[in-house]
């Protein structure tokens, strides 16, 4: 086989190995997040970096899969790109030769940074207008970091695939393809699969909303009830349960008062077993937030750690009649001037199960976003509840 026989080998294994991996990464970081394994959320994302964001994820069919496979189309054509500038397509570089599997690993890195930039430009898009200017670019550095982390810590495998593949072929002078113009289509490619990832994230995310937004109700005919509407005593989310788990009416919940430090805020609360027997906690907390008048208001709530928080990951807790549990709340300090901001805060020990209510005077205001670990044992509750706050 000549050289270049061997070199479109090498490139389109390494081309074929990023897209591969990037899928890879991408749907084993959702699946794990959204199916609580028992890993630490950082743990998972620093071995399985967040190629393809959770918010696709939680696209209505079909787009996440068709926004997977632009992703992945994507990053194959910038790989192909990249390769092809680094002189791939003429053999220049010769697969056993250090600044060739170099040159290969520089270009899956910078394919994956590129790909991740036009996925962002697509965000931004699809949330324009931002409730706050200073949110318009929240997500893209995230993104961004985690295009480059699997780069480096994946990118490599392709790349020395191509090496190997490569690794025997040697330079042979070829006038014809040295005179060659440069080909035009891995460009063009390149960049028709860019617009189309940038076009079709703003179209999936707005279809996802109109799916799943209720129809609007006619006009009452009369004037609306004062009475508030705030968040069920129940989730409406659904959550399979183990044997034996501590269900809220079986518990009680305090909580602790709030602490901060340089913008970020933290505060704990507890769940005591309150039954004659022992019961079991394993999984993260089910929490939603209330205004000061009564009213639902709408605040994400993460699984994880934050500055102030750590988050163990979810573990089976036995907690036997009197032992308690506890989890953090981690957030950024809000500006809630003039803005609806928290006034009850409901906490269940999971979603499903009786939440426990209590009025609370926290930074959180509505459409901001908030992290929660998983339960942990409490292992010395003398001087530590001291400065709780019980439910009324």
């Amino acid at each position: 086989m000549g050289q270049h026989g061997k070199t479109a080998i090498g490139t389109a294994r390494i081309v074929a190995g990023a897209g591969i991996l990037w899928l890879f990464s991408g749907a084993l970081n959702g699946w794990m997040l959204a199916h609580q394994v028992r890993l630490p959320a950082q743990f998972t994302r620093m071995l399985f970096p967040e190629t393809i964001t959770m918010r696709t994820w939680q696209s209505a069919q079909p787009w996440p899969i068709l926004l997977s496979l632009f992703s992945v189309l994507a990053l194959m054509a910038f790989t192909l790109l990249l390769l092809r500038g680094a002189g791939m397509r003429a053999g220049k570089q010769a697969g056993n030769h250090p600044i060739g599997f170099l040159s290969m690993w520089m270009s899956i890195v910078l394919a994956g940074f590129a790909t991740a930039a036009f996925a962002s430009l697509g965000d931004v898009i699809a949330s324009w207008p931002p409730a706050r200017l200073a949110w318009l670019l929240d997500g893209v550095q995230p993104a961004l970091l985690a295009a480059g982390y699997w780069g480096i810590i994946w990118g490599w495998l392709p790349a020395l695939a191509g090496t190997l593949a490569m690794k025997s072929a040697k330079p042979i002078p070829d006038p014809k393809t040295a005179r060659r113009r440069p080909d035009a289509m891995p460009l063009l490619v390149a960049g028709m699969l860019a617009v189309i990832l940038v076009v079709t994230i703003p179209a999936a995310y707005n279809y996802t909303e109109e799916t799943q937004t209720p129809q609007a109700a006619p006009p009452p005919t009369e004037a609306p009830s004062p009475t508030p509407y705030g968040w069920p005593d129940r989730s409406d989310a659904f959550q399979p349960t183990g044997e034996n788990w501590c269900a809220g009416e079986g518990v009680s919940i305090s909580w602790h008062e709030p602490e901060g430090a340089t913008g970020h805020r933290g505060m704990a609360f507890d769940l005591t077993n309150t039954g004659t027997g022992p019961c079991i906690v394993e999984s993260y907390p089910d929490i939603a937030f209330n205004n000061a008048e009564g009213w639902a208001i709408d605040v994400l709530v993460v699984h994880g750690g934050s500055f102030m928080t750590d988050d163990p990951g979810v573990s089976a807790i036995t907690l036997l009649p009197g032992q308690s549990a506890r989890a953090f709340l981690g957030w950024n300090a809000m500006a809630a001037a003039g803005d609806v901001r928290t006034g009850t805060m409901l906490v269940a020990p999971y979603a499903g199960t009786l939440r426990h209510s209590s009025p609370v005077d926290l930074d959180i205001i509505d459409g901001g976003a908030v992290s929660v670990t998983a339960w942990e044992l409490v292992k010395d509750p003398t001087g530590t509840n001291k400065s709780t706050r019980p439910a009324p």
